[in-house]
């Protein structure tokens, strides 16, 4: 029977010199302890004194012995002769700044390489001078969160450091872009591209919500492709995500107004869940189907809206029913009510092969007649405005005052855009 090898190569770069110091030693299973790696090197490289002798591993930490015995063929790391702590300079020499991508508030994201692999990598890089606390909380915690969620549907972070007035945070490289460049392109996105982009985002995301994690902003500029055939999506930016503990409540005042859930728009207390997410969710979902926000405006509207307003489907086209069920799911005002990452409207999304489709019927004159005979109580035909139309939830308000009980969503079933049925008052 052959003897297939266990011999692995191990890179070492020595501490604060540049790549050119590198070197590189064929380890055998034999090797399994500290101790013996360290007689090695001394062995192999004729060094002064084992005792001065100190290895860290890609995170800048002093490996064990257990490390040791679970190295991987090619892995880095970097090694000190002198007895010295990790130098930033390993970092700074090794991801070498080719050019700026964009910029921003928070800092700005370069385009790098690593100067081993060659490999593309984007460093995000902020300027702590003048930095408030909150801020460089954020990026730490960006870190810590990229530190410890390790999934394919996740950016992959190799590194964060200091270096000078810099903070850097050095991840994967994702060349197909944005999800908000896909979305505002001229071309319709077929539904089988939908379906495994938004299942790869929902991978992700299950995973985070595993760990207990809110993510708190997702949206489409925060979810990137690494391959330029958008085939393979990541989650980006958790500078503002927070722990689903079940019991805290908390004001946030962070997120992107059109992402978040009606219980966010009040300003009052409430509790942090992952229905955040969720709800965020149907909105990228909507986006992507149909290329217009469910409630937009500006910011002030958005929010009374998104409070307030039923969802609204595009009329005169054909949507799978499956489709409209799970983002109704998604954007359930009631956050109680609301479905959770695991729920089986998803994977009867997934698998919908069938043919059973809603047309939305746009509202007519007629309808409007339908309503000004039916709620003549309210106001005299002649002088209910387009405005007053406008706003189901002005409707309901001075319905229930004039005609003497609260009307319920079945009254009021703006979302399926047809005629409002009558409902008789009590006396």
């Amino acid at each position: 029977m052959e003897n297939v090898s266990n011999d692995k190569n191990i890179k070492f770069w020595i501490n604060g010199k540049t790549e050119k110091s590198l070197f590189t030693l064929k380890i055998n299973q034999k090797i399994n302890t500290l101790k013996k790696l360290k007689e090695y090197i001394n062995y192999e490289k004729n060094t002064k004194s084992i005792e001065k002798i100190k290895i860290y591993n890609e995170k800048g930490m002093e490996i064990d012995d257990a490390d040791v015995e679970n190295l991987i063929n090619d892995e880095l790391l970097y090694i000190s002769f002198d007895n010295s702590k990790f130098n930033i300079l390993n970092y700074v020499n090794q991801y070498e700044i080719i050019k700026p991508i964009k910029s921003g508030g928070y800092g700005e994201v370069l385009l790098g390489k690593n100067v081993l692999s060659n490999k593309l990598i984007s460093i995000k890089r902020i300027n702590i001078k003048g930095f408030s606390t909150n801020d460089l909380y954020n990026f730490s915690r960006e870190t810590l969160y990229l530190s410890n969620l390790k999934h394919k549907n996740i950016i992959k972070m190799y590194c964060s450091y200091q270096y000078k007035d810099y903070l850097y945070n050095v991840m994967d490289y994702a060349e197909g872009g944005e999800l908000t460049q896909l979305i505002n392109s001229d071309i319709e996105i077929p539904e089988n591209k939908i379906k495994d982009i938004f299942k790869q985002i929902i991978e992700g995301v299950k995973f985070i919500h595993s760990k207990n994690v809110i993510h708190r902003d997702l949206k489409p500029n925060n979810i990137l492709f690494l391959d330029k055939e958008k085939t393979h999506v990541v989650i980006i930016d958790f500078g503002i995500s927070g722990i689903a503990n079940g019991r805290s409540r908390e004001i946030i005042k962070a997120g992107t107004i059109k992402y978040i859930p009606p219980e966010m728009t009040s300003g009052d207390h409430f509790q942090s869940s992952s229905k955040i997410d969720i709800w965020a969710l149907g909105v990228i979902l909507y986006l992507m189907n149909f290329k217009i926000f469910p409630f937009d405006g500006n910011d002030n509207d958005v929010m009374e809206k998104i409070a307030f307003e039923p969802l609204k489907f595009p009329c005169s086209i054909k949507i799978k029913k499956s489709l409209i069920k799970l983002i109704n799911g998604m954007m359930e005002k009631n956050a109680n009510r609301r479905i959770d990452i695991l729920d089986p409207l998803f994977d009867n999304w997934y698998n919908d092969n069938s043919n059973e489709y809603q047309v939305f019927k746009k509202k007519t004159h007629d309808d409007r007649n339908r309503f000004f005979k039916m709620y003549s109580p309210i106001k005299k035909r002649s002088k209910i405005s387009d405005d007053l139309l406008k706003s189901p939830f002005q409707i309901k308000q001075m319905a229930s005052k004039k005609v003497g009980r609260r009307f319920s969503q079945k009254d009021f079933d703006f979302k399926e855009m047809s005629p409002i049925k009558s409902t008789k008052t009590k006396k």
